[in-house]
């Protein structure tokens, strides 16, 4: 005969399966506070020491690139431009050694004309830089130009100075110079001689040398793997006459399209506020090239 189960047992059971149930609802919710899950895991944790990015020291390596760009047209004008450049920067340890060469050349001529030559300069430059730290350097550079339409067969600069990295990185560097620069000209014959007034000439000595402080401004950064940017602003104020001074601007762009080509997109400009007699004081170029490009410098 089945007899119903009297009621201090029944609050007996229940009581033993409420004592049992609670340690387990508080494991579980334990276990939700205490660990957080593996999403939320690197807002809830402080880095580890082994989690940290290791620094280089130094950002050793090579880079190197070379552009060329012409224009050819034909028929009621004729025109002929070529521009070239090429860069190239190693450093290892406390080193660094960087070489540029740039050259544009330009012809045109109106129909039923002679073709004349209305663009032609060279410029070649070496330079060398020892670091005391990674941000600190000191350096000299050597540069050479020949200008043909600013009247230079040849314009030496001689610039010894310091350098400071704000930002040492090699994906996004800006750094400031500071120094000296000698400057000495050796003038072409044909621009030597100038009017003073009217059936009066003067002949310019063939050679002048200058002394100048120099300040320089530069950027470069690396948007991405495909696109880049590259700045540099260069003052030079002589220090014996305070009329004459000179700022050069440099700039390009560039974006690659495989195979470590790149579209690279420039513009210089040279402005002279004291400029030979019967000269422009700024000249520019903007040019569109072809680009390629090596590097094997980290981009820390």
């Amino acid at each position: 005969m089945h007899r119903p189960p009297r009621p201090g047992l029944r609050v007996t059971a229940l009581l033993v399966a409420a004592a049992s149930f609670v340690p387990c609802l508080a494991r579980a919710q334990g276990s939700v506070t205490a660990t957080p899950p593996p999403d939320a895991k690197a807002l809830v944790d402080t880095p580890k020491d082994k989690d940290l990015p290791a620094i280089t020291g130094t950002l050793d390596g090579t880079t190197a690139g070379a552009s060329i760009g012409g224009l050819w047209a034909s028929g009621n004008a004729k025109l002929v431009a070529a521009s070239v450049n090429g860069v190239y920067e190693t450093r290892w340890r406390n080193n660094g050694i960087g070489a540029s060469l740039l050259g544009n050349y330009g012809q045109s001529a109106a129909a039923g004309q002679a073709v004349q030559v209305t663009t032609e300069n060279v410029q070649g430059r070496v330079r060398y830089d020892r670091f005391v730290v990674d941000e600190l350097a000191f350096f000299v550079i050597n540069t050479a130009r020949i200008d043909r339409f600013q009247g230079l067969d040849l314009r030496y600069n001689l610039d010894p100075g310091a350098k400071y990295l704000f930002i040492p990185q090699a994906a996004r560097a800006l750094w400031g110079e500071f120094g000296y620069d000698l400057q000495y000209d050796v003038r072409r014959d044909a621009d030597r001689t100038v009017v003073t007034s009217p059936g009066q000439t003067e002949l310019l000595a063939k050679t002048l040398s200058s002394h100048a402080v120099r300040a320089f401004v530069g950027h470069k950064r690396r948007f991405n793997d495909e696109v880049t940017l590259a700045l540099g602003l260069e003052y030079l104020q002589n220090v014996s006459e305070s009329t004459r001074y000179r700022v050069n601007l440099d700039a390009l762009f560039a974006a690659k399209v495989g195979a470590g080509l790149a579209i690279g997109l420039g513009f210089g400009a040279r402005y002279d506020h004291s400029p030979l007699p019967g000269k422009e004081d700024l000249d520019t170029s903007t040019t569109l090239s072809l680009v390629y490009a090596f590097s094997d410098v980290s981009d820390r």
